[in-house]
Parts: C-alpha cells; sequence; structure tokens
C-alpha cells in the first residue's frame, strides 16, 4: 500500500504541476491532441518534477532521519524502518529506483538526444547536469549502479553494474562537454518557464553545473586524493565561478497533488502531521549554549511551549515514558521548495577548498557566508552568530581538523528541513557531525547504516545485479 501511495503521489505531482495553469507552469502553446512527439521542453519540465518527487520526497524523509533532524514518533509506526535501520531491499529502495530510472533518468536521457540533434544547448546543459545530479545520488546510495549500459530497453534487459568511481569519472566528463557546448549559438533557445529551477537563466545553469562538478571532486577526496586535487585546482584555474542562490524547484502551491512532495506524502495524504518528531541530536545542538532561532522554523512548539525532543530511534519507548504531546512535531510547509544545491552548501563547499586547497580566498570568509546564507533562506540574521565570541565563530587559530569540523557541522545545521539525504552523505564522507548517536532501537546493534541494498525488484529483472553487500560496510569514497 506504501509504495502504491508514493508513486501516486509523484504522478499526481506531475500532472498537478501541468493541469494547475499551463500558463502558471508551463505556458506550452503546441496543441496536445495534435502533437506527434513530445519535445526536449516540453519532456525537460516532467523529468524535473519526478526526479525532484523522489529527491524532495521519499529522500527527503529517509535522509533526514538519518541525518538526525528528526525521528519516528512512538505514537505512531509509519517509518519506524528508517528510525531503526531496519530496512528491507523492497522498501524505500525499490520506488525511489525505478522512479529515477524509468521517470528522470529515461527522460533526461531524451532530452539530451533531441536536444543535441537540433544543437538546443540549453537543454542539453540543463538535462546533463539534473541527469548526473541524480547519477551521483544514486551511486552515493548504492555503491554501484547500472550505468554505462543502462537505459537502453529491450537492447539489455541485463545492464551492467558500474564501480562509483568510474560512474564519478565519466560524470565529470559528461558535465565538462555539456559546458563546452556554444550557449550563444543561434539555435539555443530560451526555455523559460519550462525550467523550474532558473526560469531560463542560463549563467545560473553554468555556476550549477561547476558547483556540482566541485562537489564531484571533494566527495572523493579521500579516496582520490590526485583526481581530486587537479581536478579542483583546473576548474579554479579556468575561473569557474559557483552558485550564490539556491538552486531549487520553487513552484509548488497549496493544493492537492500540487505541493512539496515530502509535504505531500508524509501530511496531506497520510492526513496526520503527528509522525515525526524532533531528534534531540539536532534540537540539543540548536538549544544552550546557542539559542538558535532557526528551531522554530525546523519545529513546532509542544504543548508546554518549548522545544523538546526525543532520542534517536526511541520509537518503541511507551508513551508513559515519553509523552508524545511534550515532543516537539517537525515543521513542514506545503510550498516548501525542493532544494538540489543550496546557496549556503555552495559557500560550504569552497570553504572545504580554501581550507584544504588554499584556492579561491579564505575558508572563513567563505564558512561565514554559509552561515549567513543558512539564516538568511528563513529571512533570519546570523551576523551575531559568527562576530567574536558567536555561538559559530570560525575557529581561525584552531587545527585543520577543527576548521573542516566547524565547516561540516555548520553545512548539516543549513541543509536541514531540505537536504537531509546529502547531509547524511556528509557525515558519512567526513565523519561530521560528531555528536549523532545510535539509535535506541537499532536493528544493526551499534552500527550506523552507511548504504543502501540492491532493490528486490532489480534483482529480479536484472541477472547482473551484484551481491547484496551489508549496509554497514562504506561505500567507495568513504574512506576517512
Amino acid at each position: 500500500m506504501k509504495k502504491i501511495l508514493k508513486l501516486t503521489i509523484i504522478a499526481s505531482l506531475i500532472v498537478g504541476l501541468f493541469a494547475s495553469c499551463e500558463k502558471d507552469f508551463l505556458d506550452v502553446n503546441d496543441d496536445p491532441n495534435n502533437a506527434t512527439e513530445a519535445t526536449a521542453g516540453q519532456i525537460f519540465p516532467a523529468a524535473t518534477a519526478s526526479m525532484a518527487g523522489v529527491i524532495g520526497g521519499n529522500y527527503a524523509l529517509a535522509g533526514g532521519i538519518w541525518s538526525q533532524y528528526w525521528t519516528q514518533a512512538n505514537s505512531a509506526n509509519q517509518y519506524k524502518n528508517y528510525s531503526s535501520f531496519n530496512l528491507s531491499p523492497d522498501d524505500l529502495d525499490r520506488f525511489a529506483w525505478e522512479e529515477l530510472y524509468s521517470g528522470a533518468l529515461n527522460d533526461f536521457k531524451d532530452v539530451k538526444e533531441k536536444s543535441s540533434a537540433n544543437s538546443n544547448w540549453s537543454y542539453y546543459l540543463m538535462a546533463t547536469v539534473l541527469e548526473s545530479y541524480t547519477y551521483q545520488v544514486l551511486v552515493d546510495l548504492y555503491d554501484k549502479i547500472p550505468y554505462s549500459e543502462a537505459l537502453q530497453g529491450a537492447d539489455n534487459l541485463n545492464p551492467a553494474f558500474d564501480d562509483g568511481d568510474f560512474v564519478y569519472d565519466d560524470l565529470i566528463s559528461n558535465v565538462d562537454n555539456a559546458l563546452g557546448k556554444n550557449l550563444t549559438a543561434s539555435s539555443v533557445t530560451n526555455p523559460g518557464d519550462k525550467d523550474f529551477i532558473f526560469n531560463g537563466d542560463l549563467d545560473q545553469w553554468v555556476r550549477f553545473a561547476n558547483t556540482l562538478k566541485l562537489k564531484f571532486y571533494l566527495r572523493q577526496r579521500y579516496a582520490n586524493p590526485t583526481i581530486a586535487e587537479n581536478g579542483i585546482t583546473d576548474m579554479y584555474n579556468q575561473g569557474a565561478e559557483f552558485l550564490a542562490i539556491d538552486a531549487k524547484m520553487d513552484v509548488f502551491v497549496d493544493q492537492d497533488s500540487k505541493s512539496n512532495p515530502f509535504y505531500e506524502m508524509d501530511r496531506r495524504q497520510l492526513n496526520t502531521p503527528n509522525n515525526l518528531r524532533a531528534s534531540e541530536t539536532m534540537v540539543d545542538s540548536f538549544l544552550a549554549p546557542n539559542s538558535d532561532p532557526r528551531l522554530q522554523e525546523l519545529y513546532n512548539e509542544s504543548v508546554n511551549g518549548t522545544y523538546t525532543a526525543m532520542p534517536q530511534g526511541s520509537h518503541n519507548a511507551p508513551t508513559s515514558d515519553i509523552d508524545p504531546d511534550d515532543i516537539s512535531v517537525v515543521h513542514l510547509e506545503p510550498t516548501d521548495p525542493v532544494k538540489f544545491i543550496s546557496a549556503a552548501e555552495s559557500h560550504f563547499l569552497q570553504a572545504e577548498v580554501a581550507l584544504i586547497y588554499g584556492l579561491g580566498g579564505s575558508a572563513q570568509t567563505h564558512y561565514e557566508n554559509g552561515v549567513m546564507a543558512a539564516f538568511a533562506q528563513y529571512g533570519l540574521d546570523g551576523s551575531s552568530f559568527i562576530a567574536s565570541g558567536g555561538a559559530y565563530e570560525y575557529p581561525a587559530s584552531g587545527t585543520e581538523a577543527e576548521q573542516l569540523e566547524a565547516i561540516i557541522t555548520q553545512k548539516w545545521a543549513a541543509m536541514a528541513r531540505f537536504q537531509g539525504m546529502e547531509a547524511w552523505t556528509e557525515w558519512r564522507r567526513t565523519g561530521y557531525p560528531d555528536f549523532f548517536t545510535v539509535p535506541v532501537d537499532n536493528a544493526l546493534g551499534t552500527d550506523f547504516l552507511l548504504r543502501l541494498l540492491f532493490p528486490d525488484s532489480e534483482r529480479k529483472a536484472n541477472t547482473n545485479t551484484p551481491a547484496q553487500v551489508p549496509v554497514t560496510v562504506p561505500v567507495w569514497w568513504d574512506q576517512d
């Protein structure tokens, strides 16, 4: 039943957005009743919505639990498997895997083929960036994925699984290829509002591509240090510019099947706000001595008028021990955007580069810009927190390890509510924050979840699916 509901939500999201008001979302002038073949401009919005439905839906939910922003309430059962690391191969994995491959990735491939045929490089760049982003998310979760032989349909029903480092190398090459296209050619069209992310601003798409590449390199800097350093140095030598605004899908409205996919799935379709509660890990880091005002943007006050939390994974505690009314409910809005790379994340990526490689200016400046952007996304001012003596003052006199810890920990804080899966992936890469707690009810004993299992649907359909690897085994780049 859960899988049917989730698939219905994605389908409704795509149809709902397009049907909600043609001039608001698509402004497609072609008569759909007489269309013979969809164009790149018609396919791209659906592909974006398909991708956003997974990234901003199931992955946002699970990533937020694994990043210890929230945990399953002890008065409900909906997400106990996520909260206790008790995942089956046919749980979260099957839905997201199938939707991303058969929906988003298949459509992005189609957009690239159609746009390449007529040298419409705007759509080619946009599809390449989102395709590469999607593949990275998958390979970061599963370590090996169908890639070089994927999406061939009946021509290859058993595509090989490629190693993660191979996928990364090829994704970087693909992004470079797209960046090398002539975006000023007469054949290039402005996608306008068919682009849910930047409304046709190709300069921002170039920045998105560069920032994504920077993330590709940093993610593998422990596993492939030479590739990472050379690639990053080359980007800076060529004057690459990075995002200073969010790369996000921000077209949602407070209506059935047209709202943020996480909100739609957890609140509207389940008709209750009570499944997810504040985690002590997050709340304790934001309360004393910090008194961080972002708490009000992450959780609703409990009935006693304070922000209170549950120990991570304590969903089996009797309600007599943990009164659900005393625990803050996770705050979500139907109009929340789906963020792919935020301005704060971009600044923190640049801070890490400045710290480790001495490139691109001051690590402290980028760090402080990241903290300010993290507050600004809620309309808040974080200047007092980064000032001398402030709770998040950059440890300028500290060791490199202490400075990196500050950068990644504040990146984690910045990603709450919007980028839970990315925050969990960064924790796996760096070990920061270093105050995550083992869930009280943990199917893995004292271990943490470090990867996902290959879906049973893929194992049954594809004879080349590798043997399952224990979820406690790190993925290829997790070598810190």
